[in-house]
């Protein structure tokens, strides 16, 4: 079992509204955004959104990211977080992981122990209670999330 695991919460910084927001993957090889995602609050629920193209391919809509009908993200459990993160993989940086998911899809916060503002946030897949390899997510500046940039969001290089 990997020793850098912290899941008491007081260790992490929460998920918060401040945290909603537009957040992009970059393809690795080429630098160019590969997928838009939106992290947002609606009344009491979280959503993951993703930017995708509509049948003529010519617009865009937020399409939330889930492959059941429980949509909304529900905060994973101390013991579930430790499950997902306690693997070799996860040894370094020591840190700790926040977590909100639905059936197939989370999000998550890291927040290194060594440098508590260097926050990182990440996109997750499950297969049942297993989780895949973590995607790192960047957060976008607050201007894609005015009105008039929509266009500008969509003129983006999508790999």
């Amino acid at each position: 079992m990997a020793n850098n695991l912290f899941v008491l919460p007081r260790l992490g910084q929460t998920i918060r509204q401040e945290d909603s927001g537009i957040y992009y993957i970059l393809n690795q090889q080429t630098g160019r955004v590969r997928s838009l995602i939106q992290l947002v609050r609606e009344n009491l629920h979280w959503y993951i959104l993703q930017l995708q193209p509509i049948a003529d391919g010519l617009d865009y809509r937020w399409s939330v990211l889930s492959r059941e009908n429980d949509c909304a993200l529900k905060p994973a459990t101390d013991r579930q977080i430790a499950h997902y993160f306690s693997k070799p993989e996860y040894t370094e940086p020591i840190g700790a992981w926040q977590v909100m998911r639905n059936a197939d899809f989370g999000f998550g916060k890291f927040t290194p122990i060594e440098a508590p503002e260097d926050i990182s946030y990440a996109i997750l897949t499950f297969e049942g209670d297993e989780m895949k390899t973590p995607v790192r997510l960047h957060k976008a500046p607050s201007e894609w999330l005015e009105e008039s940039n929509d266009k500008d969001i969509l003129q983006l290089e999508i790999a």
